[in-house]
């Protein structure tokens, strides 16, 4: 009887110790092995203090079952949280961001606690496939991704090869157009990836800014042209005047006045801020040199 006693008195103390823990489940589950020994150690006849002693026992047991059930639907609560989560990120496609989400979510999962294993294994049957659906699209798509990176990287080479051809044409108008049309087509091209996207622009603003020095340095010599074929044209309205004003009609003169058409064209445009005006006051000069000498010889 004394045995006894010591058993269920040490098994009691366990209990206590037990009831510290702050794993509720855990501890429930040490306690019900303890359980057992308690059920070995009866006597078909049990002496005041041995019920007093199964009263405690049982006290603690329940106490134990009672936290024990309320962390269960704890755990439960949590772990469905985290499949709601799991949802959420595989639902948004944001795979970068979803990578690391899910890995901060499988953490949660171990920190969650355990449940009786037909709940908990059909909990993370859950909650794996929906990870294992996620992992499956994300790396379907970097694939792609791949894939697609590969392809805008050849369109913007070309793209790059093409604005090195610009800088061979001589009209620079259409240098101009061509270099536009190339920006648009760059526009409409996707990345080709973080390491190559900046490597490729910075190629292409090399070949766009040498045509644009070759345009500059065009018009800036178009100036000095113009302003050069302004003074000749000038020239040319100046001795208009002084066929004019003379008007012999001499055949030397007539063919002088002819001449100075010629060498008008000849000379070229001398820009579309002086072109036009000084052929009309060169053209009115010309044709009434014209009209005198139609008068003239009738």
């Amino acid at each position: 009887m004394e045995k006894n006693y010591n058993i269920k008195e040490e098994l009691i103390k366990q209990l206590e110790e037990l009831r510290k823990s702050d794993n509720a489940s855990d501890a429930y589950l040490k306690a019900k092995a303890l359980s057992k020994k308690w059920r070995k150690a009866r006597e078909d006849e049990e002496s005041f203090y041995e019920k007093e002693l199964a009263d405690k026992f049982h006290s603690i047991m329940d106490e134990l079952a009672e936290k024990a059930g309320d962390i269960a639907v704890n755990v439960e609560d949590k772990k469905n949280e985290i499949i709601a989560k799991a949802k959420e990120i595989a639902e948004s496609k944001n795979y970068r961001k979803g990578n690391d989400q899910m890995a901060q979510l499988l953490e949660e999962w171990k920190q969650a606690g355990r449940l009786n294993k037909e709940k908990d294994d059909e909990l993370w049957n859950e909650f794996k496939t929906i990870r294992n659906e996620f992992f499956d699209k994300k790396n379907e798509y970097f694939a792609n991704l791949k894939e697609t990176y590969a392809n805008n990287k050849q369109l913007k080479e070309e793209l790059i090869e093409k604005a090195k051809s610009i800088l061979n044409l001589e009209n620079i108008k259409e240098g101009i157009k061509q270099t536009a049309s190339l920006m648009d087509e760059w526009k409409k091209i996707g990345s080709a990836g973080h390491k190559e996207d900046e490597r490729l622009w910075q190629a292409f603003l090399v070949e766009r800014k040498a045509f644009y020095d070759k345009r500059d340095a065009f018009y800036d010599s178009m100036k000095e042209t113009y302003a050069k074929r302004v003074a000749d044209k000038k020239d040319l309205i100046s001795q208009a005047k002084l066929f004019l004003a003379r008007s012999e009609f001499t055949e030397d003169e007539i063919n002088s006045v002819k001449e100075l058409r010629n060498k008008w064209k000849e000379i070229g445009n001398a820009g579309k801020d002086h072109e036009n005006s000084l052929w009309d006051e060169f053209n009115s000069i010309v044709n009434k040199y014209y009209e005198n000498m139609k008068y003239y010889k009738n």
